[in-house]
């Protein structure tokens, strides 16, 4: 039976909220997957065991990107515009800058994309715009 990188995260997520030494516990995991023949899959489940953990916690990581750098008051609307996308989260914000973007502020996390930008806006007129003209 194959495992899935879902369920080798669970099982790394589990093993870590034991308690026990995390060195032996990465080292044991490492060699079970190794044995499994499964260390491709590693990033895949990094990533799955993040996010399992992340929900369990209740933590979202968003990455805020922007078309210019924020400052200090940009950077606190943004926080909390996140703070009502994801209510009751705890809320991990970076920043970048994409100057493609041209305004607003686009959210993703690791399964979530919220665009919010002027970039999008135009987008939508100009498909909205080409729907009419095909009339």
């Amino acid at each position: 039976m194959k495992i899935t990188p879902t369920q080798y995260a669970k099982a790394l997520v589990a093993l870590s909220r034991d308690g026990g030494d995390a060195s032996q516990i990465a080292a044991s995991f490492l060699s079970f997957v190794k044995k499994r023949r499964g260390t491709k899959k590693l990033p895949e489940i990094v990533r799955a065991a993040e996010k399992l953990s992340d929900e369990a916690d209740g933590r979202v990581t968003l990455l805020a990107e922007t078309a210019g750098e924020a400052n200090a008051d940009s950077k606190k609307e943004i926080a909390e515009a996140a703070g009502k996308l994801f209510p009751g989260k705890e809320i991990s914000l970076g920043f970048a800058v994409r100057k493609n973007l041209v305004g607003g502020v686009r959210f993703s996390s690791r399964d979530t994309v919220v665009d919010g930008t002027i970039s999008r806006r135009i987008r939508e007129l100009r498909g909205a715009m080409n729907g009419h003209q095909s009339s």
